[in-house]
């Protein structure tokens, strides 16, 4: 078994390299999105959209001339893309669509609970009624369907018809037509995605069920630690025994390899094949994404970076240490602080409401030259 060390700037280079971001060479175009996607596997969707939504912050800061276009191109129209559930509600690659086959069947489990613990169980009673009405009319809004009797509970108001809708997508009956702003416009997965993707099964062994969730989800980080954390949610994989167990193998078969960092206890480890991938990072300065795969394990990056982030979005005002909607600031491979911006979508203004630097670090002549190109590529992307 092979181990290797790091330093702690071999291991923060490794990770921001592998993550493309700071490079010289960066993805460009359809084919450069779809190579983003062949690294990282999955990006995560979120709605809130104040300077681009979560996943084009993820996609701008790993491609050349990056626009929200390429990406709503790749999902509405040519269909390489596709969102559906991965570690939460995301975007992959729709070839990779026949591998979820179990996650949709777990999925499906989990939202019938979910379902009866909202009071809301009569949806499935309208499951067929919904799949005939989007069959005969075609791509189709939860508002356009009002099947049952809305209840009012303690997580807010649930309309049936739209608790199926919900349901319906998760196994993998209906997918996203489109999106218009937050709203989803259904349409049976059939008419979305090639006939190749929706009916190849893939018969797997439970472990090898967990082996390949696993790969693809050291894949989406990079560089992981075995630690418990959101970044490894998922069914069967969030058990830390499992994934001790299976990593073990995976280590022993050379497929993944262990690494050891000056200064972090536990081991981490990453695909043997990313320690080939590694690219010079220069000296750049990048916005990164609230809910970024290279940030999803914030412990680490605590440790790895010295860098503690925290989301403030669903924080009360009063209690936020910073803002509402604040990004990490990466020079190189180094965090330097945290921006949070005010964008009029009318105007395409883009303004800097705040930045808060980092205690050790001295916004010098050559940081603010290269922040100010930074914000002006920043500024091109969102018009």
């Amino acid at each position: 078994m092979k181990i290797i060390h790091m330093t702690t700037k071999e291991a923060r280079d490794f990770m921001v390299s592998y993550h493309l971001i700071n490079i010289k060479q960066q993805p460009r175009g359809k084919s450069g999105l779809l190579e983003v996607f062949d690294r990282i596997k999955s990006v995560q969707y979120d709605p809130l959209n104040i300077v681009g939504r979560n996943s084009d912050l993820v996609l701008q800061a790993r491609m050349q001339n990056y626009t929200s276009g390429l990406l709503n191109d790749a999902l509405y129209i040519d269909r390489t893309l596709i969102d559906a559930w991965d570690k939460q509600m995301c975007i992959y690659q729709t070839k990779d669509y026949p591998f979820f086959n179990e996650i949709r069947r777990l999925r499906g489990i989990e939202a019938i609970q979910t379902l009866k613990y909202r009071l809301s169980i009569e949806a499935l009673d309208y499951i067929d009624e919904i799949i005939e009405y989007i069959r005969e009319k075609g791509p189709t809004f939860s508002s356009e369907i009002n099947l049952g009797e809305t209840k009012t509970h303690k997580w807010g108001n649930t309309k049936p018809s739209s608790a199926a809708l919900d349901y319906l997508l998760h196994i993998g009956k209906l997918g996203i037509y489109k999106r218009k702003n937050t709203q989803k416009q259904y349409d049976l997965i059939e008419n979305l995605i090639d006939k190749k993707y929706t009916t190849l099964t893939i018969d797997y062994s439970e472990d090898d069920f967990i082996e390949w969730h696993l790969l693809r989800r050291i894949s989406s980080m990079g560089l992981v630690s075995l630690k418990n954390g959101i970044m490894w949610s998922g069914h069967l994989i969030s058990d830390r025994k499992i994934r001790d167990e299976h990593i073990a193998i995976l280590v022993e078969k050379e497929i993944i390899t262990k690494i050891i960092v000056d200064d972090i206890v536990e081991p981490l480890y990453c695909l043997t094949t990313s320690l080939e991938r590694q690219q010079t990072i220069q000296k750049r300065i990048s916005f990164i994404a609230p809910l970024d795969n290279l940030i999803w394990d914030r412990n680490l990056i605590k440790k790895l970076f010295n860098f503690d982030y925290t989301w403030e979005v669903y924080t009360p005002a009063a209690k936020r240490k910073y803002g509402y909607y604040v990004l990490p600031i990466l020079f190189g491979s180094e965090f330097i602080g945290r921006i949070e911006f005010d964008f009029n979508r009318s105007s395409k203004d883009l303004k800097v409401k705040n930045i808060w630097w980092e205690n050790h670090i001295e916004p010098t002549k050559q940081i603010l030259t290269y922040l100010d190109q930074s914000l002006a590529d920043f500024s091109r992307y969102l018009l």
